[in-house]
């Protein structure tokens, strides 16, 4: 008698299974070859996703007349906005990798919000886990929520507390559904652009840089598990970060803060 496993794979289904794969690298690697090349194309746009030059108050005069000012104008095409002011363009790239499901959300609202004479521009970036709604989400509401408190604000803005408070509504809105979302959320990660100064403000392990001289210089800090006072903190909640292909909260969130993750928010008071 010859035993006969229902449940082995043919060799012929084995073969099929082996060809999609390399199929799907071939795509992949197709895909990368023209974000490159269009990266190239563009390099005189944009240094990766966004390229701002930023007059400093009461320093126009001698940061025109620099050499490096100079060579800036002669590599990189200019937009006139804001009375006659001189900021660069902007653009953005996301990829979508292995996931079945773009998760991820870019933001950009020029001219989002004005203030007196001051005018301001708006750039997120939202690294979405678990789904794609609660970056979706940000992309549509937070810089309102940002604007809103702005508005609320006297003459002086107090970023700070305008920020912590944007991010604050934001969480509580997503936070709304529930278990609908109890598993998604999304990192956050803006920048507000006016014409003498740029706030940046950061939730979770998405990055803010700014490009000088060729040098990434960071404008954001990750908050990540491995770090000692965020370990600490989710502790003190009452959280536990385990070591599972990387440090995680409860061994499934690579990032200690986020918007949204219904059913880890206490651990991210």
């Amino acid at each position: 008698m010859i035993a006969h496993n229902q449940n082995q794979e043919s060799p012929g289904l084995n073969i099929r299974k082996r060809i999609d794969k390399v199929k799907s690298v071939v795509r992949r690697r197709k895909e990368l070859r023209r974000i490159k090349s269009l990266y190239l194309k563009n390099s005189a746009v944009v240094d990766r996703d966004v390229y701002y030059k930023i007059r400093l108050k009461g320093n126009d005069s001698d940061s025109t007349k620099s050499e490096e000012f100079n060579q800036l104008q002669k590599r990189r095409p200019w937009r006139e906005n804001w009375d006659g002011g001189e900021f660069g363009s902007h653009g953005s790239i996301s990829v979508i990798g292995r996931r079945k499901e773009m998760e991820d959300a870019v933001a950009a609202e020029v001219g989002f919000l004005t203030k007196g004479c001051k005018r301001y521009d708006f750039f997120g970036v939202y690294d979405g886990h678990g789904g794609s709604r609660v970056a979706q989400a940000c992309r549509h509401w937070l810089h309102k929520f940002v604007a809103k408190r702005v508005e609320e604000e006297g003459e002086e803005i107090k970023w700070k507390e305008v920020m912590v408070a944007g991010f604050k509504e934001m969480d509580d809105e997503v936070n709304k559904n529930g278990k609908a979302v109890a598993a998604m959320g999304s990192t956050a990660t803006v920048a507000v652009v006016g014409e003498e100064a740029v706030v940046v403000a950061n939730c979770g392990d998405s990055r803010a840089v700014l490009s000088r001289g060729g040098v990434a210089i960071p404008l954001s800090i990750d908050h990540k598990p491995e770090r000692a006072d965020e370990l600490k903190r989710v502790e003190d909640c009452g959280g536990k970060v385990i070591n599972w292909n990387g440090h995680r909260v409860f061994g499934v969130l690579s990032t200690t803060r986020s918007i949204g993750t219904y059913n880890t928010r206490q651990y991210k008071k």
